[in-house]
């Protein structure tokens, strides 16, 4: 059964230099026009659903905590920090669901794979969140041992890392209790109205995550400290880029909790970003130079490129409808991207913008197939017409439709031309009208 697309194709590419190359940027000339002006954001929304935040102080210690974790959330903050060797005693009760199967917090090994080592449906603890690192199981009592220094997460086994980031928790649902002791230090959650006046420099685990309506960044504290007169506004602007991706898609990620953004020092090898939730960084999106770092989104010389093209990822697999990225899944997040760069003004200091239709004319001239496949640039500068074809809309029909389907809808068989054929089946009821001579110009298979 068709589940994942390889790793690569999900991170954001690495220059040779060591800078951000995201993977497409603004319409050439004639363009559709997109207002700058942004539209009043409204009263504030309610708190996400499944959601848990942990009250805890600065400087610890942890202590006893009861904390509620719902299957559906993507990891649980428990607001503890251990240190290599340090530990914690836990003690779960209740029952949830997973794949149907009613489970309790040591699993059903009937229902699926295990996952590292602990069954579907178990609850299990990691220090961090590294990509597919390890996890331990906490069938009812137990007690943890940290293998590594790191901020301590609990949640329900239902897939691997990176099946998360398709939306694998569709099939799971309720909620267990869990008591955690400690003597560790404190994660604290600040919210965006408490950074002003917040104590970082007291923290002794020396990390925080800060919250924005949308979003979870998790940094440093002393990061958090320095970044303190731009941190709650670029909160604010990823959750602008959140609103303005969510009314392109008309629906939500991840049952509408936040998206967090954690630093994972595993991840240089391999790319700069990694799309889920959580988003994985390298650790320098948090604490590198002022053009790239994730708490001077707000300032205008700062690429938030990245930030956007991540969240299209997360939008593009709402509801575990992917298969028609089939053919090239690093180019429909750009269509977010720029629907949410257009949109706030920024426009400038963005890379690509201005050069992902650079290899528009020399395809359209005779350049193979295969260019048209393998670059999300061209691809991008394809999708990007109709658009400007059939107008601003265009891409909230296409969306919108999709809510209704399923990746068996797409009948994908091997072949490009299945996916296309899907592809243009969805444009035509988008443009109501049949969008034929478009793909013939691009000579996409059918």
């Amino acid at each position: 059964m068709l589940r994942w697309f390889p790793l690569a194709w999900l991170l954001f590419a690495c220059a040779p230099d060591g800078g951000l190359v995201p993977d497409a940027g603004r319409p050439d000339a004639g363009a559709l026009d997109v207002p700058a002006e942004l539209p009043d954001a409204g009263p504030p929304e309610p708190e996400p659903p499944y959601e848990v935040v942990v009250d805890v102080g600065p400087d610890g210690p942890f202590g006893t905590h009861v904390i509620s974790v719902p299957a559906r959330a993507n990891w649980v903050l428990t607001g503890l920090y251990l240190r290599a060797g340090e530990s914690a005693t836990f003690a779960a009760s209740g029952t949830w669901s997973a794949r149907g199967v009613t489970v309790g917090p040591e699993g059903d090994p009937s229902i699926g794979e295990a996952q590292r080592g602990c069954p579907v449906g178990a609850l299990a603890v990691r220090s961090g969140l590294r990509f597919e690192d390890t996890i331990a199981c906490l069938p009812g009592a137990a007690t943890y041992v940290a293998p590594r220094d790191g901020i301590v997460y609990v949640g329900m086994i239902e897939s691997t890392d990176l099946g998360e980031a398709y939306h694998e928790r569709l099939d799971v649902d309720g909620t267990i209790e869990v008591t955690i002791t400690s003597v560790g230090a404190t994660v604290p959650s600040v919210r965006a109205g408490e950074i002003a006046a917040y104590p970082f420099e007291q923290v002794a685990s020396g990390w925080v995550e800060l919250l924005g309506a949308h979003h979870r960044v998790v940094v440093p504290a002393a990061q958090a400290l320095a970044d303190r007169a731009t941190a709650a506004s670029s909160l604010g602007t990823l959750d602008r880029i959140y609103e303005i991706e969510r009314g392109l898609r008309s629906g939500e990620p991840f049952f509408g909790q936040r998206i967090r953004w954690f630093p994972d020092d595993t991840l240089a090898s391999i790319g700069y970003m990694l799309a889920g939730n959580p988003i994985r960084c390298v650790p320098e999106l948090m604490t590198g130079n002022d053009r790239q770092r994730i708490l001077r989104a707000s300032e205008g010389p700062t690429d938030i490129w990245g930030f956007s093209h991540e969240l299209g990822h997360v939008f593009s697999f709402v509801d575990g409808v992917w298969v028609y990225q089939y053919v090239n899944v690093e180019s429909w997040p750009n269509i977010f991207t720029l629907r949410a760069l257009r949109t706030l003004g920024r426009t400038t200091d963005q890379p690509n913008l201005d050069t992902y239709c650079a290899g528009r004319d020399a395809y359209l001239a005779g350049g193979p197939y295969e260019t048209f496949r393998n670059d999300p640039f061209v691809q991008l500068c394809f999708l990007m017409e109709f658009e400007e074809t059939y107008g601003a809309g265009f891409y909230e029909r296409f969306f919108a439709g999709l809510n209704g389907e399923t990746n068996e809808d797409v009948r994908y068989d091997g072949t490009d031309a299945s996916v296309w054929r899907y592809v243009k089946s969805r444009f035509d009821l988008a443009a109501e009208e049949d969008t034929a001579a478009l793909w013939t110009r691009w000579r996409v298979p059918l």
